[in-house]
């Protein structure tokens, strides 16, 4: 599977392996980087990805498959105390709140942990070891709508 580093730079006073972020999958880098240029969440994607969000929750909880990650795409505050879309690689999800590692954070492990509700979640996916994936309504809905307007552009 492709795999790339999201801003695996280090940091300085930690040695370079604690420093570097693990492997992020492709699929999971391009929806991280769609969610940093959204304006506003396409409302029928997100009615469907909520839609189904109960199948996320329960095949979460009773165990991903070895190789299986799940990806949640919420509307977290930033630095600046906005409300931002962002993408978050959960590690658990129990009694509706959330707690993950932030995709994109060039933090060190450790200081890129998000907790949060799932009233805040906007997308979701389920990304398997051969680089299928489930959900990503959102992302799949932005990549649509670029091949189409790739198709009107100058010519």
């Amino acid at each position: 599977m492709l795999t790339l580093m999201l801003l695996g730079t280090g940091v300085a006073g930690l040695p370079a392996a604690q420093a570097q972020q693990p492997e992020i999958a492709v699929p999971a880098v391009r929806l991280a980087l769609q969610l940093t240029t959204l304006e506003t969440i396409p409302p029928a994607p997100l009615k469907e990805a909520r839609r189904t969000l109960a199948q996320a929750r329960q095949r979460f909880n009773r165990g991903l498959n070895p190789g299986e990650t799940l990806y949640i795409a919420a509307t977290l505050l930033n630095d600046a105390a906005n409300r931002v879309p962002q993408l978050v690689q959960v590690q658990t999800w129990q009694d509706g709140r959330l707690m993950g590692r932030l995709v994109g954070s060039n933090l060190p492990d450790g200081n890129n942990k998000e907790e949060f509700d799932e009233s805040e979640i906007v997308d979701w996916m389920i990304l398997h070891q051969d680089g299928a994936e489930e959900g990503n309504y959102v992302g799949k809905f932005l990549d649509l709508e670029e091949r189409l307007g790739s198709l009107t552009g100058p010519r």
